[in-house]
């Protein structure tokens, strides 16, 4: 017995004395890793193809198109007075609906450049002097680009007409030129005119390539769009266009244009001088709505309502708020009567909202019943007097300060705030 409790212990002895020193080895494991380890620095390397940018896709674009905008005569469809194009150009103002030039879409279309969510391009057609003589003030006023669309045989034709001098003028102060054919006739139907297929095809040829050829040629440019005389196109009407070199062409059909719009056949809302049809639909953009009437009626500070026709609101256009729960509020006590069922308000991030007048204060109003979580804000308003079918219309934005939301007096604030806003509606 005694004997194998020695031969045990003696075993175990053998064990322990084999055993590795498992401290001393994992310094020196830790010490020649530190020693292989080159802590020298090196440039850090870029890819050599950097990635592609991610492009939003979602934005819509209203194409805008007009023709004559005159100071004298009777406004039709193709002819605007000057006093309404100008005030269309400042209802896009103050509705915060931005005009982007054509070649900013087309930079979209390639993926190479963002634009906004909603925007419009203006097109001119045809070539009337008024181009330089009215609507040039008016958008160089707004700093508004367009486009504008000449054929070739009205070009300096007569007293009525753009001349070279006044389309290089155009150019240079940033005007895109593009092609509306050589005669402006229908480049379809025009077929019957034809005894053979051959004599109708050399003609097209001119009215496409040649119209391009000829305008490049003449002001020293790069003529890339263009517009179907009368809308009339076809599918093979439109190839011919992308094999004269062009890199797209307008219509006449009222549609917003997206990412995947076909680029031969972009949509344009024409917009009239003798009803506004068309210029609703056009500046109709999610939450914001048609902007029908020629003047905003948010007003100059220092102007009454009464002798305007304009009115206050809150928060004021511009303001920066700090309550998240506002009400919002439009006096319109400058007009007799407002007829309830024609009111409408839209708020962005809201939509129609249920706003209520108040016939004995003259007051509009609707409270926000979500906390507010962008930093700016668009509100559209238009109404009728009772008895009238005239709309009027008004548009304002307004930011709100977030970080104020955190601080320990908020509420406090927010109370001197509201406390404020009728003595600023009767300023």
């Amino acid at each position: 017995m005694n004997f194998i409790i020695i031969l045990i212990f003696s075993l175990l002895l053998c064990v322990a004395c084999d055993r590795p020193k498992a401290t001393n080895t994992i310094e020196l494991e830790v010490t020649a890793d530190l020693e292989e380890l080159d802590m020298s620095s090196e440039p850090m390397q870029l890819p050599k193809e950097l990635p592609e940018p991610i492009i939003d896709k979602s934005s819509r674009v209203a194409f805008l198109g007009y023709h004559q905008i005159i100071t004298r005569g009777s406004p039709g469809e193709m002819r605007i007075m000057a006093t309404k194009f100008r005030s269309q150009m400042q209802i896009l103002k103050d509705a915060e609906i931005p005009v982007i030039s054509f070649g900013d879409y087309m930079e979209w279309r390639d993926g190479t450049k963002e634009i906004p969510e909603s925007c419009v391009i203006i097109t001119i057609d045809d070539g009337y002097d008024d181009l330089v003589d009215v609507a040039l003030p008016i958008l160089r006023e707004f700093e508004y680009p367009f486009t504008f669309y000449l054929y070739t045989n009205f070009l300096g034709g007569s007293g009525r007409t753009l001349n070279d001098e006044e389309v290089r003028a155009l150019i240079e102060g940033g005007a895109e030129l593009g092609s509306h054919s050589v005669s402006h006739d229908f480049l379809v139907r025009a077929k019957r005119k034809f005894g053979n297929e051959n004599d109708y095809e050399d003609w097209l040829a001119k009215e496409i390539k040649g119209s391009k050829e000829s305008l490049e040629k003449r002001f020293g440019v790069n003529v890339s769009s263009f517009a179907y005389p009368y809308g009339e196109y076809n599918e093979g009407l439109a190839k011919k266009i992308a094999d004269a070199g062009y890199t797209s062409a307008v219509t006449v059909n009222g549609a917003k244009s997206g990412y995947e719009t076909p680029l031969y056949e972009l949509p344009r809302y024409i917009i009239h001088g003798n009803n506004d049809i068309n210029w609703k639909a056009g500046t109709s953009f999610r939450g914001k709505g048609g902007l029908v009437e020629g003047q905003n009626l948010i007003g100059n500070r220092n102007k009454t309502a009464v002798n305007s026709g304009q009115i206050k609101v809150w928060p004021e256009n511009g303001k920066e708020i700090i309550d998240r729960l506002p009400k919002i509020l439009a006096d319109v006590s400058a007009y007799e009567e407002i007829e309830p069922n024609s009111l409408k308000m839209k708020v962005s991030g809201f939509g129609d909202v249920p706003a209520v007048y108040d016939k004995d204060s003259g007051m509009i109003s609707w409270a926000v019943k979500r906390k507010l979580r962008s930093t700016k804000y668009i509100v559209n308003l238009s109404f009728s007097e009772a008895g009238e079918k005239k709309r009027y219309f008004a548009a304002w934005s307004f930011l709100l300060d977030r970080n104020v939301f955190y601080l320990p007096d908020y509420q406090q604030r927010v109370r001197v705030e509201r406390s404020e806003r009728f003595n600023d509606l009767d300023d």
